[in-house]
């Protein structure tokens, strides 16, 4: 009779699992998604749309409708080809912001021994000088570029390094993102 009372107890026990197992509680929760202007944005540098190198070539810079997004085309050479001041990120706002460049397709197509740098200086900075941060564009990767202060400006910089004696390769596209936070936690 023991066993038969034990048994009973289980399958009740059990029986009450699966039912509590089938309730639901729902409680409402609101989202609230409200878009504002970015105040963090691309500029055009000041040798944006300069000649550059070869025959009909210019330093290309395009700004997305709401300069959000850019995109840079320049044609370097042999050795160290250097472009100053080709894009700026500005802050609008009043307040600081912390700034990363995520760098997701890198460069590896180019000859052994070339470098392709992206440079970060304060504006109006002399070059050559210590910029605020260098970023390979031949490995991925996200770089910390520091805060850039309410209503500040930084210049962007590319350098170019193609060995001497090797073949030019293919044009080579590096995709990158800019980040910025208010907050002092590193971007997921």
């Amino acid at each position: 009779m023991n066993n038969k009372n034990t048994l009973i107890l289980v399958a009740g026990l059990m029986a009450m699992v699966f039912v509590a197992a089938s309730v639901f509680a729902y409680y409402p929760l609101s989202i609230t998604v409200s878009p504002t202007t970015p105040p963090v944005t691309f500029a055009t540098g000041s040798n944006a749309g300069n000649n550059d190198l070869g025959p009909g070539n210019t330093i290309t810079v395009s700004l997305g409708s709401n300069s959000a997004s850019a995109s840079v085309t320049v044609h370097p050479t042999y050795q160290t080809t250097y472009y100053k001041d080709v894009l700026r990120i500005t802050n609008s706002d009043s307040k600081a912001y912390n700034v990363y460049i995520r760098v997701d397709t890198a460069i590896t197509s180019f000859p052994a021994g070339s470098t392709i740098q992206l440079k970060i200086y304060a504006s109006g900075a002399s070059r050559p000088g210590t910029p605020i941060a260098t970023v390979p564009l031949t490995s991925t990767g996200t770089a910390s570029i520091g805060s850039l202060s309410g209503g500040g400006t930084w210049e962007m910089d590319v350098e170019v390094y193609i060995p001497e004696g090797s073949t030019l390769p293919s044009p080579a596209t590096a995709n990158l993102q800019l980040i910025y936070t208010p907050s002092s936690e590193t971007p997921p």
